[in-house]
């Protein structure tokens, strides 16, 4: 997993042929101000879904991965906090969905916790199982999050 600055976003470039179409797009989609739906970037290679939503009890949110995809997940406004696990310190909870590439994980014993504000993008690989959106201190808030995924 990877949290940075989107100015820093260039850094980023060379660790997949993908990586910077998906930058472009968070780029243009904040200064155009894109409303909530999905976006194709290029076909199933690269698409971006722009998010709003308000933060939630952990409780209340999944420990997801994916198999087919990386996430690049944009904070535009608001912050949340994650958990996140390395896949080999989890077990599966439900079986794989190849249609959505998702598949939802039982807690590891020993979870790390991120927490991404406006202006910060955090890098999910498939090893990097993940618990987005949730209420930072346990205060509920608005966000906005664009989620770009990028075909491995």
């Amino acid at each position: 997993m990877i949290i940075d600055h989107l100015k820093n976003s260039a850094q980023y470039a060379m660790a997949h042929p993908n990586f910077q179409k998906a930058f472009d797009f968070i780029k243009k989609a904040v200064a155009e101000d894109l409303p909530i739906g999905k976006y194709e970037v290029d076909g199933d290679a690269v698409y971006g879904i722009v998010q709003a939503y308000d933060s939630k009890a952990k409780d209340d949110c999944k420990l997801e991965g994916h198999k087919r995809y990386i996430d690049i997940q944009y904070m535009v406004s608001g912050c949340e906090a994650f958990e996140i696990a390395d896949i080999a310190k989890v077990t599966e909870k439900t079986e794989y969905n190849d249609i959505k590439d998702v598949l939802y994980f039982y807690d590891a014993a020993h979870m790390n916790v991120a927490v991404l504000q406006a202006e910060e993008f955090g890098i999910f690989f498939p090893w990097d199982i993940h618990r987005p959106g949730i209420a930072v201190d346990g205060k509920s808030e608005p966000v906005k999050k664009i989620v770009m995924k990028v075909k491995l």
